[in-house]
């Protein structure tokens, strides 16, 4: 199997060409040599690497930044999915499309999770703008794979792994929201789970997240305590923080689909995180120190 990875230099990006290069051969173009907006661009990539198979990692994730760089984020969560959605129905090769949790608006009550037929309800510009990249995707071509997420981390880019083991490095007071719930997924599983999907040939729409769940305060706390770190924490409620961009409070995806079809492999969140902080956790310490 040929892949192609669009924003393979992204946290999970990088660890889809880290993990799809063991079994399949991948194409990782830069974003200079594929700009994902670029109708012109998508169709001479994909034209002169016949793929079997378009992964889209390539997206506008700064959910606050969204709200004020909307032309941007058009650009590349809808145009830039729809584009690749419509040179794949050409070229006839399948898209992996990667979602997120905040297509939905987060007002179940805690723990019901949100299954893939739950209607999108997004509250921010970014969730509206992933709702729409899964639209622009659903309205363009057959063979294609939604994949659902949230609340990721890994070793390549920002996230609230690395905030939080910077911070304590520092000496700084973390500043952490208690009723936000979610499952802390590693992008790694996702990886692997995204394989399973491919070689069991599946479309549709999939949650991909760990099994159960904890606030953000409570996955701060694992986090220090598991390396033995230590931080004042300042905790507060998600009306207290009060980003620019609104967030929901629920964020828990149910691996429906993947449970149906007995394709689930993804693992209990602490895990995963257990996993993670012992393989990388002396390196983000030694990073988050030289950076301080």
């Amino acid at each position: 199997m040929k892949v192609l990875i669009t924003g393979s230099t992204g946290m999970l990006g990088s660890d889809c060409k880290k993990v799809f290069s063991k079994k399949y051969e991948v194409i990782a173009p830069t974003r200079e040599e594929m700009d994902i907006r670029k109708w012109d661009k998508v169709i001479e990539v994909i034209q002169k690497n016949s793929p079997d198979v378009v992964v889209n990692c390539a997206a506008f994730t700064d959910v606050d930044a969204c709200e004020t760089e909307r032309k941007i984020a058009q650009k590349i969560n809808i145009e830039g999915a729809r584009n690749l959605a419509q040179v794949c129905a050409r070229f006839e090769c399948k898209i992996v499309h990667i979602s997120s949790d905040y297509v939905f608006d987060g007002k179940k009550p805690i723990p019901q999770p949100y299954f893939e037929d739950d209607e999108p309800n997004p509250l921010s510009f970014y969730g509206k703008t992933k709702a729409e990249s899964e639209k622009a995707v659903i309205n363009n071509i057959d063979d294609y794979i939604i994949i659902r997420t949230g609340w990721l981390y890994g070793i390549n880019g920002k996230n609230f792994v690395k905030w939080v083991i910077k911070k304590a490095v520092n000496g700084e007071k973390l500043t952490v929201v208690y009723d936000q719930y979610g499952s802390p997924t590693w992008t790694y599983r996702v990886a692997l789970q995204i394989i399973v999907l491919l070689e069991k040939k599946m479309t549709g729409i999939f949650h991909v997240t760990s099994e159960g769940y904890c606030n953000r305060l409570e996955w701060a706390e694992f986090i220090l305590n598991h390396l033995g770190l230590s931080a004042p924490i300042e905790k507060i409620s998600m009306k207290e923080w009060n980003p620019p961009a609104k967030r929901p409070v629920n964020c828990l995806l149910e691996n429906k689909e993947l449970k149906i079809h007995r394709l689930n492999i993804m693992r209990k969140w602490k895990e995963d995180m257990k996993e993670f902080l012992d393989i990388y956790g002396a390196r983000l310490i030694k990073e988050a120190k030289e950076e301080s």
